[in-house]
């Protein structure tokens, strides 16, 4: 049997990146907010320290972080005449499960600075000339190298 729940002014579906902006946005008004995520909760501490956030198996090739679609499928068609089949598999469309959705599925990568990534006022001048930069664009080197 269905539970009621007391009425709230902003029901926010799904606590990412977005809807985790909105509940801030929001958090400061009087009004009543409620925000429903699918899966468990998550914490920096367990979920995203060392050395486990960088298990390559557990998030790129078991998507740990993304929908079960064994458990729970998306349906998918290329237009309204075919029929929608079941995804079995996740290819490159990939919905988060849990607080924090999609924006935390980085797959344990820690990517490899290149030199260039720091420098990227200098390099820009340096290969293309002052010119290049409108006067609006606030380009900066990062302060380390």
């Amino acid at each position: 049997m269905a539970t009621k729940l007391n009425a709230v002014d902003v029901l926010i579906v799904g606590l990412g990146w977005t809807g985790g902006i909105i509940a801030k946005e929001l958090a400061s008004t009087k009004l009543k907010i409620v925000a429903l995520e699918r899966g468990g909760p998550r914490d920096t501490n367990p979920d995203f320290i060392d050395p486990q956030i960088h298990d390559e198996l557990r998030y790129a090739a078991r998507h740990d972080l993304m929908q079960n679609v064994r458990r729970e499928t998306i349906t998918f068609r290329n237009s309204g005449s075919q029929t929608a089949l079941p995804m079995r598999q996740l290819g490159s469309f990939l919905p988060g499960q849990g607080v924090g959705g999609a924006g935390v599925h980085w797959n344990g990568v820690t990517w490899r600075w290149l030199e260039w990534d720091h420098q990227a006022r200098t390099r820009t001048v340096d290969k293309y000339g002052e010119k290049i930069i409108p006067s609006d664009m606030h380009l900066q080197d990062w302060p380390i190298t």
